[in-house]
């Protein structure tokens, strides 16, 4: 097995959205926080990313990788103008801070937008696909796919990050609360199943699986909006492509 950190099922967990190592200053494990696998953020996992020294290109990239439903859960730092903070906020992040916030109070705005994200809605719509939070089902065209629990959670899982390859061991940590990837192919299995679930009701092919074993939903393309194709960088010689970037969401 792999041994991935903590099995604190319960401890709030975030992710380091940055390619450098995390900085001490802004290190949430200073206050009991537990550093989560590479991933996209989640509605159970805080996304952390330094914006100091972030060029246009980095922005970009920035951007195009976060779409709306991951940007929600996402905490930036290291912006000291506030019409910057503004037009991050504007394009959908969670919360935004300057480069001179103390740990404590960026474990506090963390800890507050983890429990934001809790408040989830009952249903999620993807293309012709349906989830329902609180029947804990799917439905494709209004036709039920009568899942077991375990198959509505990966599926609601992989809702989290539309488009984004979800890691075995993020799926491991987030639908079997486990802190190690056993030595089984449960995830495989179950997402078989779901699958062919899925394509019982005329839905094959949305979820994809990735060359290193991850998964993804797949947004149907008639469905894509501007977000998979706009991205600017907010800094204050391109105050204005930021601002048409945030009226065009």
């Amino acid at each position: 097995m792999t041994y991935l950190g903590k099995s604190e099922c319960h401890a709030p967990r975030f992710r380091w959205l940055a390619p450098e190592k995390i900085s001490e200053r802004l290190d949430l494990q200073r206050c009991g926080w537990i550093l989560d696998p590479d991933g996209v953020p989640a509605t159970n996992c805080v996304g952390l990313i330094d914006a100091t020294n972030l060029d246009s290109v980095s922005w970009m990239q920035v951007l195009s990788w976060l779409l709306p439903e991951a940007r929600r859960c996402v905490l930036v730092a290291g912006v000291s103008e506030a019409h910057d903070r503004t037009s991050l906020l504007q394009i959908g992040f969670g919360d935004v801070v300057t480069d001179r916030i103390e740990i404590e109070e960026l474990g506090a705005r963390a800890n507050r937008l983890a429990q934001f994200n809790e408040w989830l809605p009952r249903t999620r719509r993807v293309g012709r696909l349906t989830l329902d939070l609180l029947a804990r089902e799917a439905f494709g065209d209004g036709k039920p796919l009568n899942l077991n629990p375990r198959e509505f959670a990966l599926v609601w899982r992989l809702a989290d990050s539309i488009d984004q390859f979800v890691s075995k061991q993020a799926l491991i940590y987030d639908v079997w609360r486990m802190g190690f990837v056993p030595e089984t192919n449960s995830v495989a299995v179950h997402m078989s199943r779901l699958r062919r679930k899925l394509a019982f009701v005329g839905l094959a092919g949305v979820i994809e699986t990735s060359p290193t074993g991850g998964y993804r939903l797949r947004m149907p393309d008639e469905t894509v909006g501007i977000d998979r194709k706009v991205a600017v960088e907010p800094s204050r010689a391109r105050k204005d492509a930021v601002t048409e970037a945030s009226l065009a969401h």
